[in-house]
């Protein structure tokens, strides 16, 4: 129960951060996305069904208090979760440049995922987002995948503290 609902409160506690301090940011756009770390590292070291329900209520809370169109990051989150599920065994992800690098790419997957689905949704002209991938996704992706790193150790450290985990982690493979 506990690697349900500890999660959860983590995810809740960093979407209250992104939509309230981060948001008060001068530069507003660019600004980390720490639920897309929390899902990825999820996508890392959980289980896949607890993993994607947990990605799953995370994306719909992100819906709820982002106010964009309803069922984007809901649909978008436990996808990802899947694709880090994917690539956890094949991708070497014990440096700071790898985990870096894999954040900055999911994250460019989900912005273009997105922007495909905002289109197919509404298939009006949407000239103004195209620019968009430039002036926001990839710096927001860029800020995001600069500090995962040490979102990761201190997930994984408070994963080996909290539930005394005998298992290898993620950075810990022999």
């Amino acid at each position: 129960m506990k690697r349900v609902i500890l999660p959860l409160l983590i995810g809740v506690l960093f979407l209250t951060l992104q939509t309230t301090l981060l948001a008060s940011n001068p530069i507003q756009r660019i600004r980390p996305d720490m639920l897309l770390i929390l899902t990825l590292y999820l996508g890392l070291s959980s289980s896949p069904i607890s993993g994607v329900i947990l990605a799953f209520i995370l994306g719909y809370l992100m819906d709820l208090f982002s106010g964009n169109s309803f069922g984007l990051y809901a649909f978008s989150r436990p996808l990802i979760f899947y694709i880090a599920q994917l690539f956890k065994d094949r991708v070497y992800l014990e440096s700071f440049p790898s985990r870096s690098l894999f954040v900055f790419i999911l994250a460019l997957v989900e912005g273009f995922l997105i922007l495909i689905l905002l289109k197919v949704l509404n298939p009006t002209a949407f000239s103004h987002l195209y620019p968009l991938w430039f002036t926001a996704f990839l710096p927001q992706s860029f800020c995001t995948a600069l500090i995962s790193p040490i979102f990761f150790s201190l997930f994984n450290r408070g994963s080996f503290l909290l539930f005394n985990d005998h298992r290898m982690g993620i950075g810990e493979k022999g």
